[in-house]
């Protein structure tokens, strides 16, 4: 008090001093008074009880009590009473299921806003109510399920649908007994499909035959344990071993799992209908263009989008599936490959799984063209992004179903960043594409990325412009996976992957037999490395990417290296280096990715690179002699470096080597450690 009076003698001016606080107005902590507003009594700070409390006048609002609630642990909370609110205003949070959360509240003790509190929803389950008539486990795993009226199946883990009996959907795909089994890969670190099935169906679930290998790299990294059905089901037979689960009940769900549904919400579910529609009757090849911020929805929408156009047999149910084709530039987060790389996919059945699920491409799919960004964000080299993006998209037109006048329909996924030069980079992106139709999965802006990507479409008649409500992702307190997490599973389970068994491999990468190539003399097996963005000093070349990734490109002209001829001759074991003092990228219109190689080595006695990669010979020897190895700025892969301390692997380690001496190839033998 002393230094208000001080402060108010040295303005000049002569303000009274406070008048102390009445008793019947009792000072609260700023917790008290939000636990207050939110209707729960406060847990830390408790309002001081007056021991003289002076004649108040009584409130005539009525109150009303509030029904007591139990915490987590189970014990009872005290009732509150708090008045009636008289406000014939109704609740739209209430009354929609808590989708839409509350707004901030005005604190009278604070006088600013405080947050709403997001609750969580419970998760529902499985419909179904197990019986000897609907359900039925069989010796070899696989479960069959008879669905009278109809019900929806909540399962964790890696399962195989087959229908045998009416139809079925999960993530957007509709399944009729004309179908192959279907495969899912459904772990909780992603939103769990909701498979339903209409009345009279018999469905069977199988279990899935790699889902031990994918479940062994958890023995490498901890990111890929406890993800899948590690609790028995209760209530049901089923074998321990079994690779799926279906959620009955809170019983069947592992504890300290937050689970989160696969949810369409209903703006989601019209716009569904009506781009199928627009593929129906539309004569041109329908292009759909999904852009919005981080974490709105625009993968999982366009997932539920494909496997809708995949499936939909336009009225006739003996028509076969229509494949379509996905052009994904997002490099951060690529739902095909590993990241730091865009792709031109075409699918030709639903996609079911995450995307650590299959970071290369299954027979059932097909990479048409891949480019390697070499970051994991446009911001590298925004030029060099969108030439890649037009190349690919050149490609769609020029190279796929060639003679046909109506291509099948394609999906762009597009980055997250949408403001400043992002949002000049999805300009741009629209003016060269041209789609059918922009939907941007926001309704709450910003104003300027809106008004820029309409903007863009305004000189473009045949292009119409809509927003979508993100999705919902306040609803599970605390995810298990963030996406640095994710994109490190990515690039894990990637080169982990065993394409010719479409399974993965536990062994640690220091124990896998790597390729041997050579760098030096005249039948050297690359032509050289480049460096995007940043050159290191030659002489501390082979230092910057030992335990690297760096991407293998295969150049079809000498063009692509847009007049980089200069080679040095870097450090003690003579690397070849491209010389690139501008920081030019390959030209993606002669040049494209064959696959992602992580350094294992470098071996300057011998002139050979260590390297490891899930590329098989054939793709090796389809660059012709014209590969570069590209340095950017992938992740740094320091999951790699632990992955032998978490097996607690001890062994030796081979070599691998090709069939063609001086490419991919080299003297044979088995070696006890990197020289």
């Amino acid at each position: 008090m002393a230094m208000n009076n001080k402060r108010r003698k040295l303005e000049g001016v002569d303000i009274p001093p406070k008048a102390p606080a009445s008793p019947a107005t009792p000072v609260m902590s700023a917790f008290a008074a939000r636990q207050q507003l939110w209707g729960a009594p406060s847990a830390v700070a408790k309002t001081p009880v007056n021991k003289n409390p002076t004649p108040a006048q009584k409130d005539p609002t009525p109150a009303k009590t509030i029904p007591t609630r139990r915490n987590k642990r189970g014990a009872a909370k005290e009732q509150v009473s708090t008045p009636v609110n008289e406000d014939p205003t109704p609740d739209l949070n209430r009354e929609r299921g808590g989708s839409i959360p509350p707004s901030p509240i005005l604190s009278p003790v604070l006088g600013t806003l405080i947050p709403p509190v997001v609750r969580e929803r419970q998760p529902q389950y499985s419909s179904l109510k197990p019986h000897k008539k609907n359900y039925q486990q069989k010796p070899d795993g696989c479960v069959a399920l008879r669905t009278p009226d109809g019900e929806r199946l909540v399962i964790l883990g890696s399962y195989g649908i087959g229908v045998h009996q009416g139809e079925a959907t999960i993530a957007g795909a509709q399944l009729t007994p004309l179908d192959p089994v279907q495969w899912v890969h459904a772990p909780h670190c992603h939103a769990l499909p909701v498979l339903r099935t209409s009345e009279d169906t018999v469905v069977e679930l199988h279990p899935h035959p790699a889902a031990d290998g994918l479940r062994q790299l958890a023995k490498l990294n901890p990111a890929f344990g406890k993800l899948w059905n590690e609790v028995p089901t209760q209530g049901v037979p089923s074998k321990k071993d079994s690779t799926f689960q279906i959620l009955f009940s809170p019983e069947d769900v592992p504890k300290k799992v937050a689970l989160q549904e696969l949810v369409s919400p209903p703006e989601w579910n019209k716009k569904l209908a009506s781009l199928i529609a627009t593929k129906r009757k539309g004569a041109s090849s329908p292009i759909f263009f999904l852009c919005g911020p981080k974490s709105s929805g625009k993968s999982t929408f366009g997932k539920l989008l494909a496997n809708r156009l995949i499936t939909d047999r336009a009225g006739n149910k003996n028509a076969p599936w229509s494949p379509i084709y996905i052009l994904d530039i997002d490099p951060g987060q690529p739902e095909f490959g590993p990241p730091g790389v865009i792709s031109l996919v075409k699918l030709t059945s639903p996609n079911l799984q995450p995307p650590f699920c299959h970071p290369t491409l299954e027979p059932v799919t097909s990479m048409i063209r891949s480019h390697a960004i070499a970051a994991v964000t446009p911001a590298l080299d925004p030029e060099h992004f969108i030439e890649c993006v037009m190349d690919l998209f050149t490609t769609y037109q020029t190279q796929t179903h060639p003679g046909e006048k109506k291509k099948p329909p394609m999906v762009v996924n597009t980055p997250g960043w949408i403001q400043g030069l992002g949002l000049d980079i999805l300009s741009d992106l629209v003016k060269g594409i041209k789609p059918t139709e922009v939907v941007y999965m926001s309704t709450e802006g910003p104003e300027e990325t809106i008004s820029g990507l309409q903007a863009a479409i305004s000189f473009i008649p045949t292009t119409a412009f809509s927003t979508l409500p993100s999705q919902n992702t306040t609803e599970i307190l605390s995810p298990s996976r963030i996406p640095s997490s994710l994109r490190t599973m990515q690039a894990m389970s990637y080169f982990h992957l065993l394409p010719s068994l479409s399974t993965w491999n536990s062994t640690p990468l220091s124990h896998a037999p790597p390729w041997r190539v050579r760098y030096t003399g005249p039948d050297r097996g690359f032509r050289g490395i480049l460096c995007y963005d940043y050159q290191p000093s030659p002489r501390i070349l082979a230092e910057a990417i030992n335990g690297m990734v760096l991407a293998l490109v295969k150049i079809s002209n000498l063009a692509a290296l847009r007049g980089l001829d200069n080679i040095i001759e870097a450090g003690s074991g003579k690397m070849p280096l491209i010389d690139n003092p501008m920081g030019k990228s390959l030209d993606p219109k002669f040049s494209e990715l064959v696959g992602l190689v992580l350094v294992r080595g470098v071996d300057e006695r011998r002139g050979e690179l260590q390297l490891l990669t899930p590329v098989g010979m054939g793709g090796v020897e389809k660059g012709e002699g014209r590969l570069v190895l590209v340095m950017g700025k992938f992740d740094t892969p320091s999951w790699c470096y632990s992955e032998e301390l978490f097996r607690g692997f001890r062994g030796c380690m081979g070599v691998r080597t090709g069939g063609r001496g001086g490419r991919f190839g080299g003297l044979g033998g088995i070696w006890g450690g990197v020289r």
